[in-house]
């Protein structure tokens, strides 16, 4: 049998690779999978279904979504076909439910995947994503909403970040800017505003709004508004008393109830997360990082119009979702140690030695335990430095004379301690 030695490779000169996007190393896609898994954890343990849809939708149906103002233009299109990739989930979702009569409401969905779009690439902003969804089609909108802000809460909590959740209602506003003399077309324009309150700060958001012809009362008040301090409760008093429709008591209820779950970080209402607006129709939720650069983690609200865009009947829908690389960057994701699953490295002393190094990995694997073998022609200092690169706990040493006793040497990678032992006592230890 050849064994191939190990070589060194050199990349070609200027290889293109695409813009926005990334690949990831052994240690950052371990870490990536580890924290997926978690993630996926949470959404089935609270009752959401799996459904799939193709990475291509048409283009007709993914432009669609412009007609309750969502922004189509960053559509990564393929050519000649009419095909395009998908930017989001639930633009597949709701045709999904269009074409799929019959589904039992309410249909609760996750999905964990990627997405694409056209964009500039910057810092925390790729053009290929990966997002973890949870949408709820159907049930009462509050406590639909409430079960999709404590899902998306307790995979962070399971995951091991902080973060606050500052929620806000688009009927709400609509109400609370009406109030103001802000209407029509002027309402989205002062939204888009409101929503780089973050970015660029008080005083040019101030500046941004007079641009758009509004007199000092108006900027008085919505800078007030979107400034505000004081508790839900107050915050929200303040909203009932001009808004006479039943957002408010609904986002109060909603929060009330999402509290009662029991979720680590805080809800709080927040006039300036108007995020989504163009689409969302009741609540809208951002969830931010309290670490860091304080980062926008996931986003989500109601979007109630986006199934009847494809159906003759619309209905209730609700989601949240996690962005996954914005997570993977905070948590330093790129400094994680581990490269393996693999627990134990089976080293062969000598070639003939090969064939009793594999009945040990094999029987290590059917035992449970991650096993990794030798694969090269090498000594068993590299073999051993190889281990080491790789960050392998253990390593299970086989020559002629453990191949004749039936045993191994198994030495802990950390400490350095080793000992000559039959394969059940290496199990034990192992799984210690």
């Amino acid at each position: 049998m050849s064994i191939l030695m190990d070589t060194e490779l050199v990349a070609m000169p200027d290889i293109p690779f695409p813009r926005g996007m990334r690949d990831l190393m052994p240690n950052e896609a371990l870490f990536r999978n580890e924290l997926l898994k978690k993630i996926e954890s949470v959404f089935q343990r609270y009752g959401f279904l799996t459904i799939d849809t193709p990475t291509l939708e048409s283009v007709k149906v993914l432009n669609a979504k412009g007609g309750i103002g969502e922004d189509t233009k960053l559509i990564f299109e393929t050519k000649n076909d009419e095909l395009a990739l998908r930017y989001d989930f639930t633009v597949s979702l709701a045709r999904y439910v269009a074409m799929h009569q019959g589904l039992p409401l309410p249909l609760k969905r996750y999905v964990i995947g990627k997405a694409w779009r056209r964009e500039e690439p910057q810092r925390l902003r790729y053009r290929e994503f990966t997002q973890a969804d949870v949408d709820i089609v159907g049930g009462d909108t509050v406590y639909a909403d409430a079960e999709v802000i404590y899902t998306v809460a307790k995979a962070l909590d399971e995951v091991g970040v902080s973060y606050f959740i500052k929620i806000n209602n688009r009927a709400m506003m609509d109400s609370l800017l009406a109030s103001f003399g802000i209407k029509g077309a002027q309402f989205m324009e002062v939204l888009r505003v409101i929503d780089k309150l973050d970015k660029l700060g008080r005083d040019k958001v101030t500046e941004l709004l007079g641009a758009l012809g509004l007199n000092r009362d108006q900027i008085s008040r919505i800078d007030d508004l979107i400034n505000m301090q004081g508790t839900n409760s107050e915050k929200l008093d303040f909203a009932a008393t001009v808004s006479k429709d039943s957002s408010v008591e609904e986002l109060r209820s909603t929060i009330a109830l999402a509290e009662s779950y029991g979720i680590k970080g805080a809800i709080k209402v927040d006039f300036s997360a108007v995020r989504g607006f163009d689409y969302y129709t009741g609540m809208v939720m951002e969830i931010a990082s309290t670490e860091g650069e304080k980062s926008a983690l996931g986003a989500g609200g109601r979007y109630d119009k986006l199934i009847g865009l494809y159906s003759v009947k619309s209905l209730p829908a609700t989601g949240a979702s996690i962005g996954v690389d914005r997570l993977l960057d905070m948590m330093g994701f790129s400094e994680s140690p581990k490269q393996t699953y693999s627990k134990l490295f089976v080293i062969n002393v000598k070639e003939s030695n090969y064939k009793y190094a594999l009945k040990t990995a094999n029987w290590f694997r059917d035992k449970g335990i991650a096993t990794d073998i030798n694969l090269s022609t090498r000594n068993i200092s590299n073999q051993l430095s190889y281990a080491n690169s790789l960050k392998f706990g253990y390593a299970a040493i086989v020559g002629d004379v453990e191949e004749q006793a039936g045993k191994l040497k198994l030495r802990n990678l950390v400490s350095g301690d080793e000992s000559v032992m039959t394969p059940e006592e290496a199990l034990a230890e192992i799984n210690k």
